[in-house]
């Protein structure tokens, strides 16, 4: 029998985590999208629309978000979401795998020409892959085993790639 004790430990700790560092971080603009095309059997998005807005959020909360700062601009893209490898969610909408690229561009200031922002390149991006796995075997001992339900996993993944996002900030 699969036991999920370290997926329910992952949330315990993606949900209970305290501040990342004792520093702040400051964006000037997060931006956060998906773009499926390249998994186009993918389902993700009929099940989890919000998807793309709750990694918005979710990388927010843990930084200052300040449109007049000098500080880098973030641009998130979801590339896959997927179940085991597999791009087509079962009918409960379960996946265990988020991938994505995280790209850090000059500062949009307020009033700024959107338009010529568009063209500056990033000054950094890199791709970012995160995964829940089931454990296999018992639980140790003195542990209470709580399968995860749809809405665990979600809030797993989405607030470890955040906070994975959020932690290469100054990388």
């Amino acid at each position: 029998m699969k036991l999920l004790w370290s997926t329910a430990l992952c949330a315990g700790l993606a949900l209970g985590v305290a501040p990342l560092n004792a520093q702040e971080k400051t964006l000037s603009d997060v931006d956060v999208t998906s773009d499926l095309s390249a998994f186009e059997e993918s389902n993700a998005l009929e099940f989890w629309p919000d998807l793309t807005e709750d990694l918005g959020k979710a990388i927010a909360s843990h930084v200052n978000i300040d449109d007049q700062a000098e500080a880098p601009r973030m641009v998130v893209e979801i590339n896959n979401v997927a179940i085991d490898g597999e791009a087509v969610l079962p009918e409960s909408g379960e996946f265990n795998q988020i991938e994505g690229t995280v790209a850090m561009h000059p500062s949009r200031k307020a009033g700024s020409n959107t338009e010529t922002d568009a063209e500056l390149p990033p000054k950094g991006s890199y791709a970012l892959k995160v995964s829940a796995k089931a454990a296999e075997g018992e639980a140790p001992e003195g542990w209470v085993i709580i399968p995860p339900s749809e809405g665990d996993f979600y809030n797993v993944l989405i607030n470890a790639y955040a906070m994975e996002v959020v932690e290469r900030i100054d990388q």
